[in-house]
Formats: C-alpha cells, sequence, structure tokens
C-alpha cells in the first residue's frame, strides 16, 4: 500500500507573500476601493476568516504591500546601488535593477506589489502614508544624489536633478502599465531599452563611450 503524499507546509511568510502578490493584483487590476477582502481570500484560496488570521483590516493589508515592496527594492536595488562606488555605474545598475524587478512580476501581467507604491498611497492612514512615504523619500534623495556627483564630475547633461530623479520614477513605474511578459520583446530586452533610453537622455554622450 502506496503512503500518501503529504501536502506542502505552507508557512506564515510564504502566505503572507502569496497575499500580498494576489492582493496587489487584485489592486491594480481593479483598484483599492473596488477590491473586498472575500475577493482576495478568494483568489488566494482560503476564507475571508483565514485572511483575517493575517491581516487585521484592509489599509493594513496595503499598507504591508507597501512595505513589502520596498524591502524588495531595498534588496534589489538600493543595496546592490549602494555598493557600487562609480556613480555612473551606480545609475545604471538602479534603472537596470528596478526595471528588472517590476518586469519579473509573477503573474500573466507582470505585476507584482511595487506596481502600486505611488498609486494607491490614499488608500492609508496618515501615519502609514508617513512612513511609506519616508521609505520612498529616502530612495528618492539616492537617486537624485547620484546624480548629484554625476553633475559634479561633468558627466551629467544640463538637467535639473530633482526634475530628472521624478522623471526617471515615472519612467520606471509606468513600465507596469504596460509591459507583458508574451509580448514581442523578453524581459531583459525591455530592460535593456529602459536603460539605454534613460541613460541617453541623462548622460552626456561621452560619458557612455566606455560603458553597455
Amino acid at each position: 500500500m502506496k503512503a500518501k503524499k503529504k501536502a506542502p507546509v505552507v508557512t506564515e511568510p510564504d502566505r503572507m507573500t502569496e497575499i500580498y502578490n494576489v492582493a496587489a493584483q487584485l489592486i491594480c487590476e481593479k483598484g483599492f476601493d473596488a477590491t473586498s477582502m472575500n475577493d482576495i481570500a478568494d483568489e488566494v484560496g482560503i476564507t475571508k476568516a483565514g485572511i483575517y488570521h493575517y491581516i487585521e483590516d484592509k489599509k493594513s493589508l496595503l499598507f504591508g504591500i507597501m512595505n513589502f515592496g520596498m524591502d524588495r527594492l531595498e534588496t534589489h536595488v538600493i543595496r546592490p546601488a549602494r555598493a557600487v562606488a562609480d556613480p555612473e555605474q551606480r545609475l545604471r545598475t538602479i534603472i537596470n535593477n528596478h526595471a528588472l524587478l517590476i518586469t519579473s512580476g509573477n503573474n500573466a501581467r507582470g505585476h507584482n506589489p511595487i506596481t502600486i507604491l505611488i498609486e494607491e498611497l490614499a488608500g492609508l492612514n496618515p501615519a502609514q502614508r508617513r512612513k511609506i512615504e519616508q521609505r520612498k523619500r529616502a530612495y528618492f534623495d539616492f537617486l537624485r544624489e547620484t546624480m548629484t556627483k554625476l553633475k559634479t564630475e561633468g558627466k551629467l547633461k544640463e538637467v535639473d536633478t530633482t526634475v530628472a530623479a521624478f522623471s526617471l520614477f515615472g519612467m520606471l513605474l509606468w513600465l507596469s502599465h504596460w509591459y507583458r511578459p508574451n509580448g514581442r520583446l523578453k524581459k531583459e530586452q525591455v530592460v535593456e531599452e529602459i536603460t539605454k533610453i534613460a541613460l541617453g537622455g541623462l548622460l552626456r554622450p561621452t560619458a557612455r563611450l566606455n560603458r553597455k
């Protein structure tokens, strides 16, 4: 008699990650107000009561998703970039890794929790909003400082670093609205194109001659 296979054990961190990813997908598609806890529970495959075992309320869920997204940015984008001394290569690392993170979503449309960091802040309470905005601001300041260093070295075009940083963020975040994993270009090709366009608009030609 064959022994029955044990069902895979889902740990709390794994379940939280699943809930965040599923909720982020639904919020991206339907909007925060139109997404119910029942919708999320149905997609995850547990009861609404089961969702409330992990999540206190809907605002806490949104806050958790945004913190999770910022944690991923810290791990995959900010921390690796801080380890790069050369500001030009650091900027390239930021753009490349951020674009790669956005295009490495885990569903058919390529969404992941990063994609709602900007658009759904209104769904947070004031204290939660301040915390997320502080984390976003730290990332923004890091990017702008990198551009300021490039300007000091004469490698940046005559652009305002604040405007340039906001514009670059907008370019990266909008990627989640149009990128499709089953599109004509592979994600690596899309990331390469985004990096070329961004650096082409920011760096002086002489600063890019020996970089690819």
